[in-house]
């Protein structure tokens, strides 16, 4: 877990703690830690420096260990056995206001006695909890035991545990999404970028590309390999590719973080998509739901932000005719899930890792404005696992958006920048903090010609109208701002 700090006496206090607690890193393959050097966690004024405990008598600060050691027990089923826990509470107490920490534990710990639970503490428990810490220390719990395990102190080891960090100007972060990018050479939109010797605002408006930048965290489909190597796939009618060098373009666009479970993301096999990895981590983006063997397809990307941790899986269900293989153990490929157990498993146990989150699924029927039963049928599964947020592609067209059991679903965001067709598309805002979604909105946009713009006026009153009758679970009003059906 990780976390955004500032650089203070406290960044001292946790370098010997790393230091003296090398040993529990190691110990939990669930529970991983980044480096505190990039953390821009905007820490509130009840943060306290390790001297704080100078405040306090030895007797008080035994008693108070002693308290939130007791009340923290209830973590363990989660994060770690009873020696974690006692080294955990001790910590807490150690680096920030005994007195608060102490308060804190005590009243989450009487709050499960009264509901019975105090031995069955579930994922709504710990993120009680992960927000009550957040309010007095500027971390939530899911931050604060990965800085406790000493792996934020070092942003190659948060990295190598998929963690990384961003900065954030306010606790309320912007999350944001856009569907399907395609940079394939000799053809779609690639041609018309060179034609415009490589200006992307020719490509994709000024004011869609502010939105991509200056978003807390955006993501988006990236469907093509990238690489020099390898041969289209025998029999599959579209075949994509694009040159290494095109991973720039992702660079530009503000991008954050790609889905790689898709459908054509195995289209020149495996050493382009082996290729792929590597141009991407060249690029310093992260990927999600495909790996060179099926323990790196499965693992979330997290990002610490404003201290809070949001999680990000993703998994492919597009094929009918199955061309792209699924990660083995020692073989490239992508998540799937047309059976679906695995990828509960992977947001079961994500879900327990982080403050929020998404899961970007690659499914539906191409070119169908409609979603079908299957999708919200998975989504409701998915979101009862643990999700946060349903996001969709691959139809190559918008679909509608919903919320079940008070969590957005977004069936397919379309295409993004593609090819020459015209077409709806749109950028999608999460505005989230700790209390969960605060806000969804969607950006209208249109592709066509090789280019993706917003639109204005009219033409943005039209976009709106044609998403309201593809939502009739969902209201949306003149500024795209997305709520539940009343």
């Amino acid at each position: 877990m990780e976390l955004v700090m500032k650089k203070t006496k406290e960044k001292t206090m946790l370098a010997i703690f790393a230091i003296g607690f090398t040993a529990l890193c190691g110990c939990s393959d669930t529970h991983k830690t980044v480096s505190t050097e990039e953390l821009q966690c905007k820490t509130t004024e009840s943060v306290t420096e390790a001297s704080a405990t100078s405040e306090y008598t030895d007797e008080e600060i035994a008693q108070m260990q002693s308290d939130v050691i007791q009340a923290f027990q209830s973590l363990k089923d989660e994060f770690g056995d009873e020696e974690q826990i006692q080294n955990f509470s001790e910590y807490l107490i150690e680096n920030y206001d005994p007195a608060r920490i102490a308060q804190v534990a005590d009243e989450w710990h009487t709050q499960l006695i009264n509901n019975g639970t105090e031995d069955s503490a579930d994922e709504n428990a710990y993120h009680e909890l992960s927000q009550n810490l957040y309010k007095e220390t500027g971390k939530s719990l899911y931050v604060l035991w990965n800085e406790f395990q000493g792996i934020l102190e070092d942003e190659t080891v948060a990295n190598a545990h998929n963690i990384y960090f961003k900065e954030a100007e306010e606790s309320e972060i912007q999350i944001s999404f856009a569907g399907d990018i395609c940079l394939t050479e000799d053809g779609f939109v690639i041609d018309h970028y060179d034609e415009v010797n490589g200006d992307l605002s020719q490509c994709i408006s000024d004011d869609i590309e502010n939105v991509t930048k200056n978003a807390d965290i955006f993501m988006l489909n990236h469907e093509y390999p990238a690489s020099e190597r390898g041969t289209a796939l025998a029999g599959k009618y579209y075949t994509f590719r694009a040159e290494p060098q095109r991973e720039e373009i992702l660079k530009e666009l503000g991008t954050d973080i790609v889905s790689l479970a898709n459908n054509h993301i195995y289209d020149y096999g495996a050493d382009a998509l082996m290729d792929t990895f590597q141009c991407l981590r060249d690029e310093n983006i992260p990927y999600v739901g495909a790996g060179a063997d099926m323990e790196e397809a499965k693992k979330p990307v997290y990002f610490i932000i404003y201290g809070m941790k949001i999680g990000f899986v993703a998994a492919n269900r597009s094929e009918k005719i199955i061309y792209t293989p699924e990660a083995g153990e020692n073989t490239p490929g992508v998540v799937r899930m047309y059976d679906t157990a695995m990828m509960d498993e992977i947001i079961s146990e994500a879900s327990k890792e982080c403050d929020y989150l998404i899961a970007y699924l690659h499914w539906g029927t191409e070119d169908s404005p409609y979603y079908e039963e299957y999708q919200r049928n998975i989504a409701k599964e998915f979101i009862g696992q643990g999700a946060d947020a349903i996001i969709g592609g691959h139809p190559h067209v918008l679909q509608g958006v919903e919320y079940i059991e008070g969590k957005p679903v977004v069936y397919s965001l379309g295409d993004f920048w593609f090819n020459s067709e015209t077409k709806y598309t749109t950028v999608l805002n999460l505005k989230v903090d700790m209390e969960g979604l605060k806000e969804m909105s969607l950006l209208p946009c249109r592709q066509e010609n090789y280019t993706t713009h917003m639109l204005y006026g009219e033409e943005a009153s039209q976009f709106y109208d044609y998403m309201r009758e593809l939502s009739p679970n969902a209201g949306i009003d003149s500024a795209g701002v997305v709520s539940p059906a009343e």
